[in-house]
């Protein structure tokens, strides 16, 4: 399964290392992608995520109002996708102004990090932490602790 997470960001931030790092560990695991889409308004921010989802992929919307769930059900919900041959998830980070409703009609599940909202390139490092997270979780590695 391919993960792809599309965030509209700046190109440079203090985070990149992280995600550089988390980046190289899950190589092991899964192919993942990261996708960044330029700043602009609302409509056209829309466009070009939209532009990156074909109608297979299982899309997760990161917004602060969606459901908080545990890393462990975080992991599970991979899995499921995994066994059910979904062939792509898409995580989507939308700009600073959220994201559009047809993005959220479109979304086949949305997740929060909490009601606080987070700079979306922060956003991104603690998506692949977690992404990293669920897969020594389904692989048995010693990292999370519960």
């Amino acid at each position: 399964m391919k993960i792809i997470i599309l965030s509209v960001s700046k190109k440079d931030n203090i985070w990149n290392e992280g995600e550089e790092m988390y980046m190289k560990r899950l190589t092991r695991f899964t192919d993942l992608n990261i996708e960044k889409i330029s700043h602009s308004n609302l409509e056209t921010e829309t466009e070009k995520l939209l532009s990156k989802v074909v109608p297979t992929d299982y899309v997760v919307l990161l917004d602060e109002n969606g459901s908080n769930i545990s890393s462990l059900d975080f992991a599970t919900l991979i899995d499921e996708k995994q066994n059910d041959s979904v062939k792509r998830v898409v995580f989507i980070i939308g700009g600073a102004y959220g994201v559009s409703d047809e993005i959220k009609t479109r979304a086949n599940y949305t997740m929060s990090f909490g009601k606080m909202v987070w700079p979306h390139a922060l956003c991104r490092a603690m998506l692949l932490e977690q992404i990293y997270r669920t897969y020594t979780i389904l692989n048995r590695v010693p990292y999370h602790n519960e």
